[in-house]
């Protein structure tokens, strides 16, 4: 049996605001694998098993549907939901360039992964297309290709078909202080963020490449004042920062979540677009659908309650 005492210890927060609320309502709560998140939980006969916000009560099929990125777009598609233009990188180098050719802008997806890894935005040349292609390679051999879509990153969480939350991510930029190298800048804030118990930016290819299409180097020295931006993911786990925006979120917005997630068929679902503004009904595409989205990025929004309530209604 696992100590109980150390395994809440080891567990993140995303896990430990599950475990706190479910404990304050009387549910018993035994951590299985605190690196993991996983959790059996129990009240008046009632068992869940759950690894954060992902639970037994997310089907196989839904799961795959998330988990494939191109399977995640004909189910949208076939949903007559609004998607980005796409299609699947081949051996056709041609096909690839004359797609590049026609949007200008691409954003290169491996099919599979979390995280935002080997994910690049924003490629606008064919050599650039070339090195995201193998970037993303180096994480699931199928690539999506698609056209970027304007806008803002708007993560909208739904938990038993309502609309619980909905903030704007933002990709991660350092400000310059005129002394400072752009990666000493993002070392310091990866410090920072790291400390509070959020994510780092890696110093990787991906990043080079966003900064050097700001007009800097890495290891130049930012200028007093001068903003660049190092990932254009706004993935929080790439160091970008989220924002909530809930009491603003237009009703068509969130009927597109709605829709998306019982297209997917999700009992919990972070669902992302692009828009222009969260308060407009649109132009909105779908860009993704995460079957275990984050609870603890929302406050102060009750997401954790709602799961619950999900879970367990009788506690509600």
């Amino acid at each position: 049996m696992i100590d109980q005492a150390g395994a809440y210890a080891a567990c993140n927060d995303s896990t430990r605001i599950i475990i706190d609320e479910a404990r304050r309502r009387g549910i018993d709560v035994v951590i299985s694998d605190p690196e993991l998140g996983e959790l059996e939980l129990r009240h008046e006969g009632v068992v869940r098993h759950a690894f954060q916000s992902l639970s037994d009560l997310t089907s196989a099929i839904a799961f795959r549907r998330c988990d494939d990125k191109l399977l995640t777009r004909r189910v949208l598609e076939a949903a007559g939901l609004p998607v980005a233009p796409g299609r699947l990188v081949g051996d056709d180098d041609e096909a690839d360039l004359a797609f590049l050719a026609e949007h200008g802008s691409v954003v290169l997806k491996p099919c599979r992964g979390e995280g935002g890894a080997g994910i690049t935005v924003g490629v606008t040349d064919a050599g650039g297309l070339r090195q995201a292609v193998a970037s993303a390679r180096e994480v699931c051999g199928q690539v999506l290709l698609e056209a970027v879509a304007d806008g803002d990153d708007l993560r909208i969480l739904v938990i038993g078909g309502e609309v619980v939350a909905a903030s704007v991510r933002q990709p991660p930029v350092v400000t310059g202080d005129g002394e400072r190298t752009v990666r000493a800048l993002v070392e310091a804030r990866n410090e920072e963020r790291i400390a509070a118990g959020g994510f780092a930016t890696r110093l990787d290819g991906i990043t080079e490449a966003t900064v050097r299409a700001g007009g800097h180097g890495l290891d130049d020295v930012l200028p007093a004042g001068e903003e660049v931006v190092v990932r254009r993911t706004a993935n929080l786990h790439t160091g970008g920062t989220i924002h909530d925006r809930t009491d603003e979120l237009h009703p068509a917005l969130a009927d597109l979540a709605l829709r998306a997630t019982a297209a997917i068929d999700l009992p919990v679902a972070g669902v992302d677009l692009m828009v222009r503004d969260p308060a407009a009904a649109g132009p909105a595409v779908v860009i993704e659908v995460n079957e275990q989205p984050g609870l603890a990025n929302h406050e102060p929004q009750p997401t954790t309650q709602r799961y619950l309530d999900l879970l367990f209604p009788a506690t509600a």
